[in-house]
């Protein structure tokens, strides 16, 4: 289909879009016109307008536009161009259309000046190239407008005044001129450029006509060297393609072990990034080792001095127990005091009686009954105070042998908190230490691994390279095909 559209010439191609603009602007321009007019009527700017004619023609060119669009969907054939009937349909359709619209307008709105809108029609009638289309046009324009000046003068012609026989003078001057003058240009031009388009379509139809005589010849004269050649072509051929086949497997051979060269490499990469993390871990398990070994120590030290802590807490709790007892002790004696203090009481009581009795001669003596009397009760009233503090310091001595056991009880749940952490820390070196024997084996066989892939490294490096020199040797042989190819060619080529 695209080849048989390229076959066309450049005035069938001018015609394929003038026919669609055409049929578009006509059609286009009276929509365009009663679209505006039926705003202005709205507007209130065209009041002699009647609703009615306005409808009529708004749904006449609306119905004109849907044809031409149907015209353009039918009006061409299988090979891109214009079909010849409709080209003539289109051209009556315009001539027509603008017959029929061109006095609707003009008997519809009055206006002066009108007329001028004669050479918008007339310049699109012009785009077909046809001075018949364009003298239809011209005629039925200027009679129209004729009829029109004699039929509504006092609404269609100049006002009558000074300037009347002028503009009126104008007007016919420029229509008479203006549309015979369109037509010969018309004529003119489609005339001579259909003319020189056809000469030049015959002129090139000869020459290819010429060429395809001419390559008939040589053909002719190249299929009599082409026999000649065929049997050395075939062996050439044959040849070239076993060297080609060659080439492409040596090529493909190359590329695999060049992917497996970059496979190698990229684990060789990979094999200094293992050995670095290796390291690593090498060092840090040793580190590890090294804490945990000192944490042991530091323990087994705070496990020696927490036993000291509980042996000292023990000692203190005999030494609050003994406290205790002399404290017990001393209460037995101020109680002892007591009693004595009462009975040396009641012996200065006694001794004051006997004073009294003996009267004068016992004065002194009752005064010493009294002196005793008061110093027994002073000494009952220090026992009292003594007791008070006595008792204070039992109280003290029960609460601190109360804490004393309390502490010696946490104590002895520490040590066995320390003892379970200290096992548990021996567990743990020795599991580090057969974790660090792993990874000191997984470092040898690593050493191990990086000597095997760089073993294959320098394998592949040979295989390489070997492969890269017989691919050279198949180029030079793919080389030599093909020049002899081309001499044959050019050859042959001397005699098509």
């Amino acid at each position: 289909m695209e080849e048989k559209k390229r076959s066309l010439t450049a005035l069938d191609e001018y015609i394929n879009k003038v026919y669609v603009l055409v049929l578009l602007l006509i059609p286009g321009a009276c929509q365009c016109a009663g679209i505006s007019y039926t705003f202005l009527r709205i507007m209130g700017w065209m009041l002699p307008v009647s609703w009615a004619a306005l409808i009529i023609f708004d749904i006449t060119c609306l119905i004109y536009l849907v044809f031409a669009i149907y015209l353009i969907k039918t009006g061409f054939d299988e090979l891109g161009g214009v079909k010849p009937s409709s080209l003539k349909t289109a051209k009556i359709y315009i001539v027509v259309l603008m017959l029929i619209q061109w006095n609707f307008i003009q008997y519809m709105v009055p206006a002066k000046d009108f007329w001028g809108l004669a050479f918008l029609f007339l310049v699109l009638s012009t785009f077909f190239l046809d001075y018949k289309l364009v003298a239809a046009t011209s005629l039925e324009i200027g009679i129209s407008l004729l009829i029109a000046w004699f039929v509504r003068g006092e609404i269609l012609l100049p006002a009558k005044d000074e300037m009347y026989i002028t503009n009126l003078l104008d007007r016919v001057v420029c229509l008479g001129l203006a549309l015979p003058l369109t037509v010969l240009l018309t004529y003119l031009v489609g005339r001579f450029i259909k003319d020189e388009i056809r000469r030049n379509n015959e002129k090139v139809k000869s020459m290819l006509d010429s060429v395809q005589a001419l390559s008939e010849s040589l053909l002719q004269a190249g299929q009599a060297l082409s026999k000649i050649t065929e049997n050395e072509n075939a062996s050439v051929e044959e040849l070239s393609a076993t060297s080609e086949m060659l080439l492409e497997g040596s090529n493909r051979l190359g590329g695999r072990t060049k992917a497996s060269m970059e496979n190698l490499n990229e684990l060789e990469e990979w094999k200094n990034v293992v050995a670095d993390n290796v390291g690593k871990v090498e060092q840090t398990s040793s580190d590890l080792r090294n804490k945990t070994k000192e944490n042991e120590k530091q323990l087994a030290a705070l496990r020696k001095i927490n036993g000291e802590v509980s042996q000292s807490m023990v000692t203190t709790t005999d030494v609050a127990k003994k406290l205790s007892k002399a404290v017990e002790q001393i209460g037995m004696t101020i109680n002892l005091i007591n009693d004595i203090s009462d009975s040396t009481n009641l012996l200065a009581l006694n001794a004051s009686i006997e004073a009294a009795r003996a009267g004068e001669t016992g004065k002194g003596f009752a005064v010493v009954a009294q002196e005793v009397g008061n110093l027994a009760n002073s000494t009952q009233d220090s026992l009292e105070d003594v007791s008070k503090v006595i008792q204070a310091v039992q109280e003290n001595v029960q609460e601190i042998t109360k804490y004393v056991n309390d502490n010696s009880q946490k104590l002895e749940k520490q040590n066995e908190y320390f003892s379970n952490v200290y096992t548990g820390i021996q567990d743990m070196a020795q599991l580090l230490d057969a974790a660090a024997d792993a990874v000191d084996a997984m470092g040898e066989a690593h050493d191990k691994q990086a000597a095997v892939i760089q073993n294959t490294v320098s394998i592949n490096k040979e295989i390489a390279d070997d492969i890269n020199k017989e691919n050279v040797q198949f180029q030079s042989i793919n080389d030599m095909v093909a020049g002899n190819v081309n001499d044959i060619a050019a050859i042959s080529n001397q005699y098509y």
